[in-house]
């Protein structure tokens, strides 16, 4: 079988995440990242489900057995509840693109993982792959460091999308297991409902907290079009990307976010050109795209 559309939709995912991204972490700024999870699964459940209702005659959770929910659970607590909170405050401290990079080496952790516990060839093109990773971040790091005001907030950024990158190496793998046998909307009307649920527990805990004060308004103007963009199509391609395609495949199409975040975040105002950069982001998915062996 043909792994093209697959291919396809793994491209899709990682522009639809290079668009949103941005805007997720204005929104962050605004009213912190949970609460952008939050906007976006509360966009997203509904559409999931009824699109799922559509495509299964009106089951949308016909064939979960308990180990998919265990998968798909466990790619929730990853991507939802911590990776993309990870990322978000990354982004806010070391730029979109920096954080994006970074966050998104997570092929390279799952092939490691893969050459140590599975006994993969760690070959000379992967050695280089390596090097390409490597210097890229080490490059971004360098970068950030000199244009940054706060060399703590620098660190803690670069921690924090490091932090994003293991979870993410988690989350496909989670979803490519758990999504097994299902189409794209069902597998999301698993995610997204749970996500809610966990996302709703968290802002409750803290609304306690803080002796009920109210939160500031949700910026809907901000986030309804990422949210429909990304958490609903983007969402899709990405799982149907993993359904259809060698796990190395589809991670690494997915991760090619920081080459396009570029140029987005530049006419978004949230990052200044510069060659170096761009450079270092190139190096850096190069590197990851070897190490697959895409």
């Amino acid at each position: 079988m043909s792994q093209l559309p697959g291919a396809a939709a793994a491209l899709g995912s990682s522009l639809t995440w290079a668009f949103a991204s941005t805007r997720y972490a204005q929104g962050t700024r605004l009213v912190g990242s949970v609460r952008v999870n939050f906007a976006r699964a509360l966009v997203a459940s509904p559409i999931c489900v009824a699109v799922a209702a559509v495509t299964t005659g009106g089951l949308p959770w016909r064939g979960v057995t308990a180990p998919a929910f265990g998968w798909l659970a466990l790619s929730v607590l990853c991507a939802y509840t911590v990776a993309d909170g990870l990322f978000f405050f990354a982004a806010t401290r070391v730029g979109v693109p920096t954080a994006l990079c970074i966050a998104s080496a997570y092929p390279l952790w799952a092939t490691l993982a893969a050459a140590t516990w599975s006994h993969e060839p760690f070959t000379a093109s992967r050695a280089a792959g390596t090097v390409l990773c490597v210097a890229g971040v080490a490059t971004l790091v360098r970068l950030t460091g000199r244009s940054a005001a706060r060399s703590d907030g620098d660190l803690l950024g670069i921690a924090l999308a490091f932090g994003a990158s293991l979870m993410w190496a988690v989350t496909p793998i989670a979803v490519k297991h758990g999504g097994a046998g299902l189409d794209p909307w069902q597998v999301n009307a698993v995610r997204y409902p749970l996500s809610l649920l966990a996302l709703g527990a968290v802002l409750a805990v803290r609304r306690g907290r803080g002796g009920g004060a109210s939160a500031p308004k949700l910026p809907w103007r901000l986030l309804l079009a990422p949210a429909l963009v990304d958490g609903v199509a983007g969402s899709a391609c990405y799982v149907y990307a993993l359904g259809h395609t060698d796990l190395a495949i589809g991670a690494t199409l997915t991760s090619l976010a920081p080459l396009v975040s570029v140029p987005v975040a530049v006419v978004m105002g949230e990052e200044r050109w510069s060659v170096p950069r761009f450079a270092a982001v190139a190096a850096t998915v190069g590197g990851v795209a070897i190490l697959v062996g895409l």
